[in-house]
């Protein structure tokens, strides 16, 4: 058998995305199985489309939740309908929703916390520091869920935050004493990244208020942060810096949701330092505002590979453009000469990205040799090459196009040259050869050239363009038809 054929067959024998789904969702916890399925029942009961949601719930191996109704405030629930154990939390840390990412940082990044941070939180919360507050919270937060009335929520919570900031400081505080009681309030959240969050989950929750007062003015949507756009949000996070500078990032961080080009928020640190250079800048309170732009070109690079893993290639391609354009915002509008801190971090962003892609397209040149070259001469019949094998190189193909519209930023100008150009050059004369040779194949080849053919036509529309690819198709076609009108 060739390695072609073997290739083939391994593709073959490798699970499916809908055989990996279910092996994933299958693995989850009951709990998040639960909440998972009430979610998507709740958007059904909104009139929103899940696509996919009755595959997914059939593969969590549940009955589809039933979507509660909207109920009137003071209205009971019925008897068997059960708050969800989250409530308390859910509710505390709702204000929190707008600084939360699923990525883990390599380096904590104040305005941007781990989502996943947050249980870990309320379980040291609610075991360690307040167990009585925080029963009682969660009685009024499921009361409040099955009235369907959160009016008392939020007395509760006023009343519960400042035990529960009160408690938390002092854990910080002996924490901040010495190395060995850092080390004993990790161990107690479970990871010191949550340590790091807990900080600033608790200005958020104190400070929630001046947070989003200071850019309440600003506007949904802003373009081009220049000129009168750049000197209004300075007019309005100016009194913050000057006064309460520890609570500048999460101002910062909202402004930047607000901007549809995220990394110009690092005009903001340019204009308060009047400067360019990074040793200027990170001296000045407005430094968060270039940390939070380089946590979003990190959080890129994490989304590609994860994308990548998933197979997911729309997702990476819209990673690599997020990286490209921040990055080169960044670097258009400060310098990013010399060997400071932030430039050591965008250096190593950038050999870490080029590493990952370069590992998926390096390859690619060899996995089209291998599907399109000749086979050799048997009488046993070979397998056409099938749908999802095809589909795979189209998407690393599509994937090596996305590098090279933007490999200036990601260092790969020479190598997605080198690979493009040696793809390009044996394409062509491989899908001549294939015409002509189908011409006079034996029945046992037929289905495995006609395979290839087809192939090589849908490359070509990668690499040449869907014109040309066109042209090829028309010609295979002929090659194809003619074939059959001779031999039979």
């Amino acid at each position: 058998m060739t390695e072609a054929a073997v290739t083939r067959q391994d593709s073959a024998a490798a699970p499916s995305s809908m055989e990996r789904l279910r092996a994933y969702l299958s693995a989850l916890p009951d709990s998040a199985k639960q909440l998972l399925s009430a979610e998507i029942a709740k958007a059904k009961a909104r009139g929103e489309e899940v696509p996919g949601g009755d595959l997914i719930v059939a593969a969590l191996g549940l009955a589809a939740a039933p979507a509660a109704p909207a109920k009137a405030p003071g209205k009971t629930a019925p008897a068997d309908e059960a708050p969800r154990e989250d409530a308390a939390p859910r509710l505390l840390f709702r204000p929190l929703d707008p600084f939360l990412i699923d990525e883990r940082l390599e380096t904590k990044v104040r305005g941007r916390i781990m989502r996943a941070s947050l249980p870990a939180i309320w379980t040291f919360l609610k075991r360690d520091l307040q167990p009585d507050a925080s029963a009682a919270l969660e009685q009024v937060c499921r009361k409040a869920e099955v009235d369907g009335d959160e009016i008392p929520v939020a007395a509760a919570i006023a009343d519960f935050l400042p035990k529960f900031s009160t408690a938390a400081y002092a854990a910080l505080e002996v924490a901040s004493s010495g190395e060995l009681e850092r080390k004993r309030l990790n161990v107690r959240l479970g990871d010191e990244r949550v340590r790091e969050d807990l900080a600033d989950v608790l200005a958020v929750l104190n400070d929630s208020t001046v947070i989003a007062a200071v850019v309440a003015k600003a506007p949904n949507s802003i373009k081009n942060l220049a000129d009168e756009g750049l000197a209004n949000a300075r007019s309005m996070l100016d009194p913050l810096a000057a006064s309460r500078p520890g609570l500048l990032p999460f101002s910062l961080a909202l402004m930047q949701a607000r901007l549809v080009h995220r990394a110009q928020l690092v005009r903001l640190a340019v204009s308060a330092a009047d400067s360019d250079e990074p040793s200027k800048i990170s001296a000045n309170p407005y430094r968060a505002a270039v940390e939070l732009v380089i946590a979003d070109i990190e959080r890129a690079t994490q989304r590609v590979s994860r994308a990548i893993k998933e197979g997911r290639g729309d997702r990476a391609a819209a990673g690599i453009k997020e990286f490209h354009d921040s990055v080169r915002s960044l670097r258009t509008d400060m310098s990013l000469t010399g060997d400071g801190p932030w430039q050591r971090r965008i250096a190593k962003l950038r050999a870490d990205l080029a590493a990952l892609l370069s590992a998926e397209i390096e390859g690619v040149p060899g996995e089209v040799r291998r599907l399109l070259r000749p086979r050799q001469r048997s009488d046993q019949p070979m397998q056409p090459i099938t749908e999802e094998v095809v589909a795979e190189v189209e998407a690393r193909l599509d994937l090596l196009n996305t590098c090279r519209s933007h490999a200036s930023e990601i260092a790969l100008n020479e190598m997605t040259t080198r690979v493009f150009s040696e793809i390009q050059g044996y394409l062509d004369p491989t899908l001549t050869q294939l015409m002509e040779n189908i011409r006079s194949a034996p029945d046992v080849d037929r289905a495995l050239k006609i395979s290839q053919i087809e192939a090589a036509v849908r490359f070509s529309a990668r690499i040449f363009g869907a014109s040309y690819a066109q042209l090829l198709q028309k010609a295979a076609d002929v090659a194809i038809n003619s074939s059959k009108a001779s031999g039979r």
